[in-house]
């Protein structure tokens, strides 16, 4: 078998049928082996939106591809694979690069920066693991290690083939890529896991004010269906993390909300700052989403099931593997559910009964009292950062996906090409703001090549509205207004501009009819915020005594 054969076999081994990216000279015979053993690659409009569209289809599949050139192409991928390390996302990057034969200081080829390594140092800061796939006897033992690595920890990983080891032999598979949950299940681990998890039934049954907190790692770990199963069990309210929206169906009738500190739903924050069991899953700290640390979950009323290791109240467990921690609490927890069950806390959300906006312009608010009214069933979400991304956290969505930690402009339009690669069955609904869509817009015409049917959402407040926000209006912070229904339609999907509640309902109408992708500019007042976005602004303003220029 040849070397980069046998990177498509694993690849295809680990449930991935297509890749992304962008040809180029060093990466082309790496194209060439792709389209032989039948593994179609769609290409895009740059890098980023390579970077951004695997991201996307990792966080259905478990793994994404991106397959660039060296140089610029992977250095021009940076941003988009920092993101999906930060947010904890398995995309695989692979490069083309110059012959082994080659690399010698006295031959100054193109796209070489500093010497021959200088990308695998580079690569190697925002990814699990790397290798340059130069010695083939080693070769098959590489790529086995880096997608391990990547699977087992959900973060980026890096490989890359010199041309002239693209067609090397290779050794055969020795048997199938198995990729375990976690590094051994010794009898001190499961001393460990049976100790913490009697510790929390303790904790639970004791409890008069029980709460479910589950993030991101849920999602991340395929333990979305555990995690549903034990709330019902339980029968007590389910909460997200600001990462973690959507990681719990937001259909089912105990989810309660998304936690935002004091800059989130009263009713929510309640439920956990007033409860004496807060049993968090797969959730990230980070400081927007404890509301710049305003979080108040008593320690003793604490426990927190990650990744690698259970924090009970005060208690630490180190090298407890999170699927096998949750599995033994189902286990332990009993089948028959409560005869009280929850009735989840529904946050009014949006002030749309506010003053309406200047003529022609639509406030936030009632942005979102119009995508309420949609059958969230059918979409993907996708969010920019931003208003968008607020304005999505605002609506009730079992699949809803953004770059809320690392907050990358430009993730959403082709993250939602990903999305709409990996899951086909839901149509990919875009969240995006003018600023962001000017970053990376043009994966539309991407979109429109795959036959996918996005809506794109263009909120168009002529500037940066969420630094504008945080600071005081700069003239640095507008943004030249594009014709972007021009736009959309040269790249050959249908679009419109609306200014009211009506025109958008309407306009949301036909774009659920069209056959193809649809952009819907919506023009938005540039003075006004969605509700978390305002109580961004006054907390900050607050804390930091921003002071208005002049």
């Amino acid at each position: 078998m040849k070397l980069t054969e046998y990177l498509f076999h694993r690849i295809r081994e680990l449930g991935v049928d297509c890749t992304f990216g962008i040809p180029g000279d060093f990466v082309l015979p790496v194209y060439a082996v792709q389209e032989a053993v039948g593994m179609p690659t769609v290409v895009c409009a740059h890098e980023p939106g390579v970077g951004f569209a695997a991201d996307g289809y990792a966080r259905f599949r478990g793994l994404g591809v991106a397959i660039v050139t060296y140089g610029p192409g992977a250095l021009n991928a940076i941003n988009p694979i920092a993101c999906a390390y930060a947010e904890q996302s398995p995309v695989l990057v692979v490069s083309g690069g110059p012959e082994v034969a080659l690399r010698r200081p006295d031959l100054n080829l193109h796209h070489v920066v500093k010497d021959y390594e200088s990308q695998l140092r580079i690569l190697r800061e925002v990814t699990v693991d790397a290798a340059i796939l130069a010695d083939p006897a080693s070769a098959p033992e590489a790529i086995d290690r880096v997608l391990r690595n990547v699977v087992g920890s959900k973060r980026p990983g890096y490989l890359e083939i010199p041309r002239d080891r693209v067609a090397v032999e290779v050794a055969d598979p020795a048997g199938p890529l198995i990729v375990p949950p976690d590094p051994g299940s010794s009898e001190a681990i499961a001393g460990a896991i049976d100790e913490a998890v009697g510790e929390m039934v303790g904790m639970l049954r004791s409890a008069s004010r029980p709460a479910l907190y589950v993030g991101v790692g849920i999602r991340r770990h395929g333990l979305t269906g555990a995690v549903v199963r034990l709330a019902e069990r339980l029968g007590v309210p389910v909460v997200t993390d600001l990462l973690g929206k959507a990681a719990f169906p937001e259909s089912h009738p105990q989810f309660a909300g998304v936690y935002l500190g004091a800059l989130g739903d009263p009713g929510v924050r309640a439920l956990l700052d007033e409860s004496d069991c807060v049993l968090g899953i797969g959730v990230v700290a980070t400081d927007l989403g404890t509301g710049f640390w305003t979080q108040r979950i008593h320690p003793t009323a604490r426990v927190m099931i990650d990744a690698n290791a259970v924090q009970v109240r005060y208690h630490r467990y180190d090298g407890l593997p999170i699927a096998e921690v949750v599995a033994a609490l189902l286990d332990r927890v009993p089948a028959e559910r409560p005869a009280q069950v929850f009735t989840a806390v529904r946050s009014s959300g949006s002030d749309a009964s506010a003053d309406p906006a200047r003529p022609g312009a639509l406030r936030p608010g009632e942005v979102i009292e119009v995508l309420r009214g949609l059958d969230q069933s059918r979409y993907s979400f996708v969010a920019d950062v931003g208003d968008s991304w607020f304005i999505g956290l605002e609506l009730r969505a079992d699949v809803f996906l953004a770059a809320g930690f690392y907050a990358s402009m430009g993730f959403a339009v082709p993250a939602a090409l990903g999305a709409g690669m990996a899951e086909p069955s839901r149509r990919p609904f875009v969240l995006v703001g003018d600023g962001a869509f000017q970053m990376t817009g043009t994966e539309l015409a991407t979109h429109v090549d795959q036959g996918l049917r996005p809506i794109i959402l263009l909120l168009n407040n002529s500037g940066y509205g969420m630094l504008e926000a945080i600071d005081h209006p700069r003239t640095y912070y507008e943004r030249r207004t594009w014709d972007y229904p021009a736009m959309a339609r040269a790249l050959g999907a249908g679009a419109e501009r609306v200014g009211t509640s009506a025109e958008l309902t309407a306009a949301l109408a036909r774009a659920e009819a069209a056959e193809g992708a649809y952009l819907i500019e919506v023009i938005t007042a540039r003075d006004d915020l969605s509700p978390i976005m305002a109580r961004i602004r006054t907390h900050v303003h607050t804390a930091f005594r921003i002071q208005t220029a002049g």
